[in-house]
């Protein structure tokens, strides 16, 4: 099926449908089947179909008990001992804990409880955030050694919640380790994971 002028791009089409309407890509789209074909595609990505289960996570002090007297000072000790992030969490000012996740697919396979890469694999990032904070999340990808990263997917507004999907899929080549990160605005910060290359 051919396009009926200039077929509108893959990035055009992913924006259309998160919402962001633009009148002359409405207007391609009502009168060309191929493009609104392309548009389907996006709109049933069957990686982003799989509703992954995730427990919620609250925040710390959400279990703290109430500060007073003696009590005050062994919250504060919790607070300085507190362990690390694990990796894919971050604490961004303003904002508050946002975690990142990566499922895979493999050969019609969707996994989210993997970080190992092979040549043909897809991934699909999904992030976790405060409810109701509107955010800018944009996908990094920085191969080990690298001198600049990628960056395989369009930038997206959102409203914060769990298990936000960002759409589009992107694959991973070579044979050293990949960071993905998503850079979450305002706040300006990163969450970040590994996938390692498979031997």
């Amino acid at each position: 099926m051919m396009c009926i002028g200039d077929p509108i791009s893959w990035l055009a089409l992913e924006t259309h449908a998160l919402g962001r309407r633009d009148a002359a890509v409405t207007a391609h789209l009502d009168a060309c089947s191929a493009c609104r074909e392309c548009l389907q595609q996006i709109e049933c990505d069957v990686v982003a179909l799989p509703r992954l289960a995730v427990p919620v996570r609250r925040p710390w002090w959400h279990f703290a008990v109430p500060a007073f007297g003696a009590l005050a000072a062994v919250a504060a000790l919790l607070v300085l001992l507190r362990p690390r992030d694990p990796e894919g969490v971050t604490h961004i000012k303003g904002l508050g804990e946002v975690q990142i996740e990566v499922v895979r697919e493999r050969a019609g396979t969707i996994r989210d409880d993997v970080r190992s890469f092979a040549p043909g694999d897809r991934w699909k990032v999904v992030v976790t955030c405060p409810f109701d904070h509107s955010v800018s999340l944009d996908v990094i990808v920085r191969e080990e050694g690298a001198t600049r990263a990628d960056h395989p997917l369009a930038p997206m507004r959102a409203i914060c919640g769990n298990r936000i999907v960002i759409p589009g899929a992107f694959t991973v080549t070579g044979d050293k380790t990949n960071r993905v990160c998503v850079h979450v605005m305002p706040g300006d910060g990163d969450a970040c994971l590994t996938l390692h290359p498979e031997r």
